[in-house]
């Protein structure tokens, strides 16, 4: 949970700093402070809901996948003031070429910083993630052929 909140700390802040010290107005582009969440894909095993659904990538069939308790993603946004259909999935799509940029306060998921006893870093790509599903009948499969398998 860190590092979401932290993001939203700074984002905040930072918006916060430009309009007390009267910079805010000079600054002539939309600025959004927008807080995903689940993105890693705990509650709902599948990553990067949020972002996904403001490129216009989220099939609406994700509004169906449910957590450990049954609830579904749509129950979980209807929860939270969010209508969870499909037009309203179309709404959120940003429009091609209307984002000038994207900035990401992140904490460090590996060692290089650290390692170099820096308290700050600036990268131009992350790690992304992929789900994939063991199936029974690929396991089934995969032990045939380790059985078969000459060691």
């Amino acid at each position: 949970m860190f590092d979401g909140s932290l993001g939203i700390v700074c984002a905040v802040s930072a918006v916060k700093v430009l309009k007390i010290e009267g910079k805010l107005e000079n600054i002539r582009r939309l600025i959004e402070v927008i807080a995903f969440s689940d993105e890693e894909g705990v509650s709902f095993k599948t990553a990067f809901l949020g972002s996904a659904a403001l490129v216009g990538t989220l099939p609406v069939s994700a509004l169906l996948i449910s957590d450990k308790s049954g609830a579904t993603v749509q129950h979980a946004l209807k929860e939270n003031s969010f209508e969870g259909t499909e037009e309203s999935l179309l709404q959120l799509k940003y429009k091609e070429g209307s984002v000038w940029g994207y900035i990401e306060v992140h904490i460090e998921q590996g060692p290089v910083l650290e390692s170099l006893g820096l308290p700050l870093g600036v990268v131009n790509g992350i790690a992304g993630q992929t789900r994939l599903k063991e199936l029974d009948e690929m396991k089934k499969r995969l032990k045939e052929m380790e059985d078969e398998a000459v060691l």
